[in-house]
């Protein structure tokens, strides 16, 4: 204000009066504006906060159930790999009791035992003709083929050089 008006409102107690109530409104005015301020910001303080707390939390729960998620995991590949493991070692037992069933001296005393077979001393072997013709035929191509084996192995072939 101006120094006039400071003087008139000094010499007019009236014009004074209502100017520290104007001057006292507009304090009021201020404070209150100033007050809604802070409770805006306090709200906005707040409501970033929670929003904060809100998302770390989700983050640690989430955190959790992927850790309880990779537990039950490792608990099912331990536990198919003791099933793997309990199956190998039946499939072991059973191949190695498929080779005591196979084996020749057993095969022998269930034949003689069971079948009522007997155990011959010497084999004889009966040759048909078929088999005496066949027999031939591989001795002759044993013995065409003698000389080209040994040409080959020599380096020499029919023919050349």
């Amino acid at each position: 204000m101006s120094l006039a008006l400071d003087w008139k409102c000094l010499s007019d107690p009236a014009l004074g009066e209502e100017r520290r109530r104007r001057e006292e409104r507009r304090r009021r005015e201020e404070a209150v504006r100033k007050e809604l301020e802070r409770a805006r910001r306090s709200r906005l303080v707040f409501t970033a906060f929670l929003a904060v707390a809100v998302v770390i939390s989700g983050l640690l729960i989430l955190t959790v159930f992927l850790h309880v998620g990779v537990a039950q995991n490792e608990e099912r590949l331990r536990e198919a790999r003791k099933e793997i493991e309990l199956e190998r070692r039946r499939q072991y037992a059973l191949r190695t009791e498929i080779a005591a069933l196979e084996s020749p001296g057993r095969v022998e005393k269930e034949a003689v035992n069971r079948l009522g077979m007997v155990r011959v001393d010497r084999a004889e072997y009966l040759q048909t003709p078929a088999y005496r013709a066949g027999l031939e035929r591989k001795l002759r191509e044993r013995e065409e083929s003698l000389p080209e084996a040994q040409a080959r192995a020599e380096g020499w072939e029919e023919g050349g050089i």
